[in-house]
Formats: C-alpha cells, sequence, structure tokens
C-alpha cells in the first residue's frame, strides 16, 4: 500500500493529525516527520521490530546505530543518565536545534538530536523517543521534500507528515563528546566547530600593555562593548557566550587605570573604574587563545619569555599604539578612538567567526 501523505502545519500542528502518525508508531510502522533541517524517518524507541523495519528501509548496516530524537530535554531520562557538563552546555546553547549529540555511553556511544522543528516535537511529546534518521537511504542525497521521501521509501513507510520543503535543507551538525572531556566533529552542518568549541571552551582575548593602566584595559572594554553589539547581549552575558576578554601588563605595578583613560572610557559610556593592573602571568598566557599586543616591543617581550606563544601573539595594528601615558585627555581620546578602529577593521569578524 502506498505511504499515506498528510499535510501539516509546521506552526500549529493538527492534533489529530498527530494522533494518527502516533497510531501508526505504536503499530511498528514508519513514519516520517519534517525538522528544521531535513526529512527524518522514525520508529518507536522501544520496539525492536520497528528499529529492524526502520534499518532495512535504510539499508543500513547493522552496526551503524539510529539517532534518538527526543521533545524536551527530560525524554533523555533512561537513555542517559548524567549528560556531563559539556554536554549540558552544549544542549543549554543549542537544543532545540540542528545539533546530535553522541553521549560516551556504552561502546558505541548514543546519539541524541532534540529538533525545533514543532511537528516533530508535538509529535516525540505524544508517541516517546524515537529512532530516526535522514528520509533517504543509506548513501543517497537527504531528503528535503515529501516527493523526494516517496520516491527513496514508496511503500515501506506508513505516513507521511507534509510540512513543505524543509527551511535549512542542511543535515545537523554530529559532536560526539568522550569521558575524558574531549570532543569531536564527526559531521560539519549548520552548527560550526568553531561554535562548538566556543560553547565549550570559550575564546579568550588577551590585551597587553606596558603597565595595564590605560591601551590594554580600554582595548578590552572597547572589546567586550563591540562584541555586545555585534552579538545583541549584555556585556556581562559574554562569558555565557563564550567570550573571555581580559588585559595585562608588561611591567605592571599593580595600580587603577589612569584617570584620563577612566575619563575617556566614561565619555564612550565605558568603565574601568574598577579595574585594577595586573602583571602578564604565564598562565595568562598559557590559558589565551588570542593576545594582542599595543605595540611591537610588547610582542618580542612575550614571544622571548614565551616562545610557546609566538602563533596566538599579534601587533594590534601594523605601526602599534602609541603609548598614551603622562599625555592630556585630548591624547587618550585619540588613542582610544585608535584602537576601537583597529578592533573594528582588523579583529573584530575574525574574534566572532573563529
Amino acid at each position: 500500500m502506498p505511504s499515506r501523505v498528510i499535510s501539516i502545519d509546521e506552526n500549529q500542528p493538527n492534533p489529530d493529525v498527530i494522533q494518527q502518525a502516533v497510531d501508526a508508531l505504536f503499530q511498528d510502522e514508519l513514519v516520517v516527520f519534517p525538522t528544521e533541517t531535513i526529512y527524518g524517518i522514525g520508529a518507536r524507541a522501544d520496539s525492536d521490530s520497528a528499529i529492524e523495519k526502520l534499518r532495512t528501509a535504510k539499508g543500513r548496516d547493522e552496526l551503524k546505530p539510529f539517532t534518538l530524537h527526543i521533545a524536551d530535554v527530560e525524554q533523555l531520562t533512561g537513555w542517559v543518565a548524567d549528560p556531563g557538563h559539556d554536554a549540558k552546555q552544549l544542549m543549554a546553547a543549542f537544543w532545540p536545534g540542528p545539533l546530535t549529540i553522541i553521549f560516551p555511553v556504552g561502546e558505541q556511544g548514543v546519539g541524541v538530536r532534540l529538533p525545533a522543528n514543532e511537528v516533530a516535537r508535538e509529535l516525540i511529546r505524544s508517541s516517546g523517543p524515537l529512532f530516526a534518521s535522514s528520509a533517504n537511504r543509506s548513501g543517497e542525497s537527504a531528503a528535503t521534500t515529501v516527493e523526494d521521501v516517496v520516491s527513496a521509501f514508496g511503500d515501506q513507510v506508513s505516513l507521511v507528515l507534509d510540512a513543505g520543503p524543509s527551511p535549512l535543507g542542511e543535515a545537523s551538525t554530529i559532536v560526539r563528546l568522550t569521558e575524558n572531556g574531549d570532543f569531536q566533529v564527526v559531521r560539519d552542518g549548520l552548527i560550526g566547530a568553531s561554535q562548538i568549541r566556543r560553547v565549550l571552551r570559550g575564546l579568550k582575548v588577551l590585551f597587553v600593555c606596558t603597565g595595564n593602566t590605560c591601551r590594554s584595559p580600554m582595548a578590552e572594554a572597547l572589546l567586550k562593548k563591540l562584541l555586545a553589539q555585534h552579538l545583541d547581549c549584555p556585556q556581562e552575558k559574554l562569558p555565557e557566550a563564550g567570550y573571555h576578554v581580559s588585559s595585562a601588563g608588561i611591567a605592571s605595578g599593580g595600580g587603577s587605570a589612569t584617570s584620563q583613560a577612566r575619563t575617556v572610557m566614561e565619555k564612550m559610556s565605558l568603565s574601568i573604574e574598577t579595574h585594577h593592573s595586573t602583571q602578564l602571568t604565564s598562565t595568562q598566557v598559557d590559558d589565551s587563545d588570542i593576545i594582542i599586543t599595543m605595540d611591537h616591543s610588547h610582542r618580542t617581550v612575550i614571544e622571548s619569555n614565551f616562545p610557546n606563544a609566538l602563533e596566538k601573539v599579534q601587533v594590534i595594528n601594523d605601526t602599534g599604539v602609541r603609548d598614551p601615558i603622562g599625555g592630556s585627555e585630548e591624547i587618550y581620546r585619540r588613542c582610544a578612538e585608535e584602537i576601537e578602529r583597529s578592533l573594528e577593521n582588523r579583529w573584530l569578524e575574525g574574534i566572532i567567526s573563529r
């Protein structure tokens, strides 16, 4: 019998249509459903018979597992006892959404996806977790339309929920977490490895000048402002977004920012009133992903004392930014403006895309 194809509104799924799909699943039939990425083909996760049908329809090797699809994080219980810190960070950042997380459970791990599509989530809420895969035969292109699905599976699928062409049209990213706290991107997708790395490890940017009382604290404040504007989030939320910005000095005396630096920042609607200068340490150098020095002499000092940091140390611009110490407020203002221009034109895009 040919597959039944039923149209459904992806924003307001018809409960009667959802129930028809649930009924089919509880008869161990296969159901095709939309996600925000591509169409998926699913079977009840607690039915060996249904899973075998799914394996046959896909033409998949017995050793290759399917992905568990859930509607809410609560449905993870019973499959993954303790997600762990890294997984929780990824779940908070990207679920619901196009990310499959392979948890270090058993020999192969358990891959789990929480799709953003409301049809998929309503179906899974009612049926319970599903083992699912992309709605195509193994080795063929992923299905982004119902026509693709029907062409691939014919009468092997009981019911197809048709919500129109897939909005994103690209499979989810797959990331594998390991017991030792590392991660591996198994399949590239809409969520890039740099985004995952930033959530799990954060991106640490360190500004370095001589005394950490004017140029580097102003650069720290200005980059935080630019990042917050670009990401449309409060500055205090930057660490949650994976960005950590700090500053230090080659020869810091441990004082506060200069009065001129504080005044100039205040007039730019920023504050470094609580800044306390610190001297550069080996720990800061090792922990930083990007070290931006205010002039070439600072870079030379770092490279001489920390040769392993060579690849991550760069000067803020070609000429460096002249030290304003002892100068007027106007000199400090020009210094701050030069720093901001350099960050906008030379650094911001690369930091965000890293």
